[in-house]
Order: C-alpha cells, then structure tokens, then sequence
C-alpha cells in the first residue's frame, strides 16, 4: 500500500475505530495504542487488490484480537500479582450518552461489537462476519440476540421499545 492511499484509508476509518476502541477499553492512551497497532499491522498485510470494506473488516479484526490480547494480558498480571485490578477509567464515547454508554457496557463485548459495527458504521452482514469471522447466516442471529438483549436492559432501565416506534 503506497503512502496516498494509507492516508486514505486511514482518513476513512481511523476516527470510528478509534471510538470502537475507546468504548471496548475504556482507557483512550491504551485504545490509541491499540489503533497504531492495528494500522501497522495493516501496513505490513499483503492486502493487494483489497477495497475499503475488506480493509475496514481487517482493521476490525485486528483490533478484536488486540483486545482480546490486551486482556489476556491483564489476566496473566492479575493471576501473578494476586491481587484485584485497578478500575478502568471510564471515558463515554462521544456518539452516545453517558447514561446510553452505561446501558451500551452491560451488553458482551462480542455483542458491541455487532451492534457497534451494524448501527454505527454501517457494515453489511458480509463485512461484519468477516471482522468477527462468523459465518454471515450466524450475523443476523447474532445481532437478532444482541438488539433483544439491549432491548431488556433499555426495558429493566425504564425505556420502553414500543415508544421507538
């Protein structure tokens, strides 16, 4: 990939990965890290002939995977350390609010991921298989669960779903 067009790309989807980051870490330094991680690995992918949605989905799969690194990670220290972890600073992403981004942390990881790749970013179902390598018939089951369990916890926080409509 020459100069011009890593600037593109980066241009087109460092700003929505970083917040993807920053909402899965809640820590901004770490998820900055994280993000020049995933574009040097991008940099160094043999990704010829790849268009910008193969390339959003291999940047999302990287970071999917430096974060299950990262946590992999902190467990090791946990378990050498014996002792309990400092809390995570909690930062809101920006496109949500506090209170939604509380309600947001209770859904699984897995399940932010869908729903953050489906409704913020837009992604197809063939796009979010690919970043979370499922099966794309597993996509809509997977986000089918993921809504019905955000609907719940908008329904146990006093958010009906039917005033949506």
């Amino acid at each position: 990939m020459d100069k011009a067009a890593f600037r593109a790309v980066h241009a087109q989807t460092a700003r929505r990965l970083r917040a993807y980051l920053i909402s899965a870490l809640k820590d901004p330094p770490l998820a900055d890290d994280l993000l020049q991680e995933a574009y040097i690995r991008l940099l160094r992918a043999e990704l010829k002939d790849a268009n910008i949605h193969q390339i959003r989905s291999y940047l999302y799969k990287t970071a999917l995977s430096l974060i299950a690194d990262h946590g992999r990670g902190l467990a090791r220290q946990r378990r050498l350390r014996e002792s309990l972890p400092e809390p995570e600073p909690h930062c809101p992403r920006p496109e949500l609010s506090i209170d939604m981004q509380r309600l947001f942390d209770k859904l699984a990881p897995r399940q932010q991921a869908l729903l953050w790749l489906a409704y913020v970013e837009g992604a197809s179902h063939r796009e979010i298989a690919g970043a979370l390598e499922i099966r794309e018939s597993g996509v809509r089951v997977a986000l089918f669960r993921a809504r019905g369990k955000m609907a719940r916890i908008l329904e146990n926080h006093g958010w009906d779903a039917g005033d949506a409509r």
